[in-house]
């Protein structure tokens, strides 16, 4: 089930001993576990228990104490544990049995941000996905923070929000309470609001500064340059961090694979990918060859002692800007 069908899901009644909260994107864990608390538990300074994933794994005598304990003036108790990767034997010696006869007294909550096989392939365990959230999710997500506080926002200046968030619900979130505060009840988030106050993500500025490479718009690439190292970004990991985007364009000109099947292999969401192919269209394969080249190049020079990363940096982007 997805996070967005949690709350109706609780609200119609279901239950389960087992729940895998499983996901990157830590706000929807992180609400996820307070829904299933608030809907099971009462009293959770006496019947919550938090224990961490590799403590279970080297000694679970205290988590199986907890997990088999009866709840105190409650309905249930709620054990959760957090990033928990069993591996079969473990599954097989210790969790197995556990899980095949859950205690009925209480709500086991494993809450990860990687996948875990082992765990999904296990009996009497219902998976909660935290994955990012699509982009209409968050924009109604954005437009309903903002309606509840009094503040009205567009579509437009919403998507903006998360697309400069990288989808990312914790940063989103801080980023509409700032908007919010800024506003003022009865206020509007307008679009200069957006773009003055909202913080863009690291990678996000990173494509930004690719798109003005691949238009030849180099006052908007310097710009971009000059934003980042004003936030305090290190050149050396800018420059890493751009050689690393470049690379991704190369090898999406290149693979005849599905975004999907890219995104897999990349190690990187099928969003990314999606964003990524928009920008190959600004470029010949050859010139991302060679602007990979040139940035690796720098980079060699750098850390070689002939140059600094800074002095580094800017060579690598103005030569692939010529």
């Amino acid at each position: 089930m997805k996070f967005t069908q949690l709350k109706k899901y609780l609200a119609e009644g279901n239950a389960a001993p087992v729940y895998l909260v499983c996901g990157e994107d830590a706000y929807f864990r992180e609400k996820s576990v307070e829904y299933l608390k608030r809907r099971f538990v009462t009293e959770p300074q006496l019947n919550a228990a938090v224990f961490d994933g590799d403590a279970v794994l080297s000694s679970p005598e205290e988590f199986f104490a907890a997990a088999y304990a009866y709840p105190f003036m409650s309905e249930k108790r709620m054990v959760t544990v957090k990033e928990f990767y069993p591996k079969a034997d473990f599954y097989s010696r210790r969790l197995k049995e556990y899980l095949e006869n859950p205690a009925a007294e209480t709500v086991l909550v494993i809450d990860n941000a990687r996948p875990c096989d082992t765990l999904k392939k296990a009996e009497n365990i219902v998976v909660i996905d935290c994955e990012k959230g699509e982009g209409d999710v968050l924009c109604k997500w954005i437009v309903a923070e903002c309606a509840k506080n009094g503040v009205s926002v567009r579509r437009a200046e919403a998507e903006k929000i998360a697309e400069y968030s990288l989808r990312d619900m914790t940063k989103i979130s801080g980023e509409v309470a700032k908007l919010v505060a800024f506003a003022g009840e009865g206020g509007e988030v307008r679009a200069e609001d957006v773009e003055n106050l909202v913080v863009k993500d690291t990678e996000y500025q990173i494509y930004e500064l690719t798109e003005c490479v691949g238009r030849k718009n180099v006052a908007g690439a310097l710009k971009i340059l000059k934003d980042m190292s004003a936030k305090g970004e290190p050149p050396q990991r800018l420059l890493v961090s751009l050689y690393n985007y470049f690379r991704r364009l190369l090898h999406i000109s290149l693979s005849p694979l599905s975004d999907a099947e890219l995104a897999k292999a990349l190690g990187v969401k099928e969003y990314a990918v999606k964003k990524s192919r928009e920008l190959t269209k600004s470029f010949r394969k050859k010139d991302l060859k060679r602007a990979t080249d040139l940035l690796a190049a720098g980079d060699y020079a750098a850390k070689s002692g002939k140059t600094d990363f800074d002095s580094a940096l800017t060579n690598a982007l103005f030569e692939i800007l010529l």
